[in-house]
């Protein structure tokens, strides 16, 4: 059964700003994330097993850039890495004559199945845990064309509930740097933005919605 995360969208803040800052991000992301399993997510892409990893191609534009291409060859990367996280098996594809195309066959093992869930426009994500946000790190202000101000605000985190050792593994820094020197990920500090305008009575608008932690386009 496929399981959806929610983004909520406008809240106001005024008063005391950082913790009202730090209550309104936690709120929203435990809007997003009733369960407490889908704290953290890592982006696959757009598929439905069982699937044949195949090659794209195509025209390039001026800048030799082709959306349909990239996004296939990250496809690609994501269900090898995948793989090897144990969360997807992985078996070569032969043509005709039984000979290696290249290209693999995935499918959801037992443990891909657990934490498999769907996101916006069908993308699969792999997922876990609750986000605790304990400090506003940083905020940023800056001024755009519109006269509006912008506020990047960035908190501190860490991750409670069920943390499974493939996300701990640091071959997800493909996806998002996350750990230093090929050590563990390590969950009890993490690090994330949300933005916010400032409005005329100074206080924050949150911008567009409350950002998941989900990594990879």
């Amino acid at each position: 059964m496929k399981k959806y995360l929610l983004i909520i969208t406008l809240l106001f803040l005024s008063g005391c700003e950082n913790n009202q800052i730090k209550t309104v991000i936690q709120q929203g992301l435990d809007s997003q994330n009733p369960t407490g399993e889908t704290g953290i997510c890592f982006t696959v892409g757009v598929v439905d097993y069982p699937y044949t990893s195949h090659e794209v191609t195509g025209e390039l534009d001026e800048r030799g850039y082709n959306r349909f291409i990239v996004r296939n060859n990250t496809l690609n990367k994501r269900l090898a890495l995948f793989s090897q996280l144990g969360l997807l098996s992985e078996q070569p594809a032969v043509d005709k004559d039984g000979k290696p195309t290249g290209f693999y066959h995935y499918d959801l093992t037992e443990l891909g199945e657990k934490y498999r869930y769907f996101y916006h426009n069908n993308k699969q994500i792999f997922c876990f845990g609750r986000v605790i946000v304990d400090s506003i790190a940083s905020k940023q202000e800056s001024l755009t064309s519109l006269d509006t101000m912008l506020v990047n605000v960035w908190y501190n985190f860490h991750v409670e509930g069920e943390i499974p050792e493939w996300a701990k593994s640091p071959l997800l820094n493909s996806i998002r740097r996350l750990s230093k020197d090929n050590k563990a990920i390590d969950w009890s500090k993490g690090y994330h933005i949300q933005y916010f305008s400032r409005q005329k009575d100074n206080s924050l608008k949150i911008e567009i919605g409350i950002i998941p932690n989900i990594y990879g386009t």
